[in-house]
């Protein structure tokens, strides 16, 4: 299973990606959006992104639309991670094609509690 961490922060990609790499993921990263965007196309098939929503270049919800509007990824999982949870901006967020929103600052043991709800048969 192959999954994207996009976030603008090295130290928070590391964390994603070490958390998902211990649950068998294979992982890519991209520092924001549009890098996102780009990696993505290159990776082909991708079951999982998980996407900052304050980035440089691209923010993540832009990000969001265009993989919503791309039909290769319809069954992609997208899950926001981002410390912008006002209820309003988690239901931005999923209006937007997001499948579930995590709360920055989290703890791995979350990360993975919701990946492995979000993701079929992770």
């Amino acid at each position: 299973m192959k999954a994207l961490v996009v976030d603008d922060s090295k130290m928070v990609r590391l964390v994603q990606q070490r958390a998902l790499e211990s649950l068998g993921w294979e992982v890519k990263q991209a520092a924001n959006g549009e890098e996102g965007l780009e990696t993505l196309q290159q990776m082909g098939e991708v079951q999982l992104v998980l996407a900052d929503w304050q980035m440089p270049v691209m923010d993540g919800l832009a990000m969001v639309k265009r993989i919503r509007a791309d039909a290769r990824f319809a069954n992609t999982i997208i899950i926001m991670v981002s410390s912008n949870a006002v209820l309003e901006s988690i239901q931005e967020a999923l209006d937007a094609g997001a499948n579930d929103f995590v709360m920055k600052p989290f703890s791995v043991d979350a990360l993975k509690e919701r990946v492995a709800g979000a993701v079929p048969h992770a």
